[in-house]
């Protein structure tokens, strides 16, 4: 089984919203940044159920990108969408209601299963990850949560809550 190092603590990078938003650009837009940061973009779930008071929406995407042969990098996306119901905005047609974004993003070392053959592989991995080139994943680690931030931006971006100083 592979090693995986959080980056973000799940419900630690959040966004709350309650304003009008275009789901289908805003699925367009993650679909885009994925391809141009090389991601695999994967659609977990999408249900929606039609209520009294509005839509409920729940999405989650996955993104996953092999950085080299024993890291990869995985960001992990939810929505939660309650009471939407229909806008029409500047001629274009929205959904408004309570919108929930949660990030969590992990670095996964032998993701490939290589050292997985004895317990002493297992071992020799654990000592090549955690001593022997430990400053060189943190490096990596870094870059992971460069990427999961660049994405959390391109969302907030989307949804209108970037403040410009």
């Amino acid at each position: 089984m592979s090693i995986k190092w959080p980056i973000t603590e799940w419900g630690s990078v959040v966004i709350r919203q309650e304003a009008p938003v275009d789901l289908k650009a805003l699925h367009k837009s993650l679909s885009q940044w994925a391809n141009e940061n090389n991601y695999r973009f994967i659609e977990k779930n999408f249900t929606e159920k039609v209520k009294s008071h509005g839509k409920e929406i729940e999405m989650a995407w996955s993104f996953e990108r092999k950085v080299t042969e024993f890291i990869r990098f995985n960001i992990n996306v939810a929505f939660w969408c309650h009471g939407m119901n229909p806008v029409k905005k500047d001629d274009k047609e929205l959904l408004q209601g309570h919108i929930e974004a949660v990030f969590d993003s992990t670095l996964e070392m032998d993701w490939q299963n290589r050292w997985e053959a004895s317990p002493f592989h297992k071992f020799l991995r654990s000592i090549y990850i955690f001593y022997l080139k430990k400053q060189y994943f943190l490096n990596y680690a870094g870059k992971c949560w460069q990427e999961t931030y660049s994405l959390h931006a391109l969302v907030k971006a989307h949804l209108n809550q970037l403040s410009l100083f």
